[in-house]
């Protein structure tokens, strides 16, 4: 089943939010989920000691490096889908998850210093696709985003310009800032189990995770059938 992976040489970008937000949404669509926390702060794990998680989800932290290719290859035999969290920087982990994956996606914010970092990733995304003589599917993630175009700062619409002119693709549906997507960690549980008076703009918040779902999915099989 297919793999998909999540890396991003700089912290505090949303990428585990945006982890788990997909894999409380393909959860949510009826599918099994298998996520392999391999981030050293284990934010995954904790997520899902708390209150909430669908029987659906599986997360398995991941401890030794040495170990992940066998993680997701047994992940992958039980599961419709597999997400992998990987930690921020460059590792034999990072390599060997993504000699397994489908699809990687690199999390990015609107700032010039985000776009430099996330170039490293991309690096070595390419250079997985070089190793396994098999190009690897791969996509930036705008996370953080004001919710309207029409707010996005200077800054950021330069930085999705340059990303497009330097033929890097990008998921068509931004995450937001949203209240609800940081409640994920601090209430547990998902999306589907808040309520409007846990956090503000809730709907607009599931409509843009359903959106952000919807655009990977695309992406997965188009890189399937390329």
């Amino acid at each position: 089943m297919p793999v998909i992976t999540m890396l991003s040489p700089k912290g505090g970008v949303g990428k585990t939010t945006t982890a788990l937000i997909l894999a409380a949404e393909l959860a949510s669509s009826g599918r099994s989920v298998v996520m392999i926390d391999a981030d050293p702060n284990f934010p995954l794990a904790r997520w899902a000691g708390k209150e909430g998680r669908p029987s659906n989800i599986e997360v398995i932290p991941e401890v030794d490096e040495d170990e992940i290719i066998g993680t997701i290859d047994e992940a992958r035999k039980r599961a419709d889908y597999v997400i992998v969290d990987l930690e921020g920087k460059a590792s034999a982990r990072a390599t060997n998850a993504l000699m397994m994956s489908n699809l990687a996606l690199i999390p990015i914010q609107g700032s010039e210093l985000d776009a430099v970092e996330a170039a490293r990733a991309f690096k070595v995304v390419r250079n997985a696709g070089t190793a396994r003589e098999r190009a690897l599917p791969f996509a930036a993630v705008l996370t953080r985003a004001p919710a309207s175009k029409r707010l996005w700062p200077r800054d950021l619409k330069a930085v999705v310009a340059n990303l497009k002119e330097a033929g890097i693709p990008m998921i068509p549906t931004a995450l937001a800032e949203r209240g609800a997507f940081r409640g994920l960690f601090s209430m547990g549980g998902t999306l589907a189990e808040m309520t409007s008076a846990d956090v503000g703009s809730l709907e607009s918040a599931r409509e843009n995770a359903t959106a952000f779902a919807d655009d990977v999915i695309t992406l997965l099989k188009e890189g399937v059938q390329a």
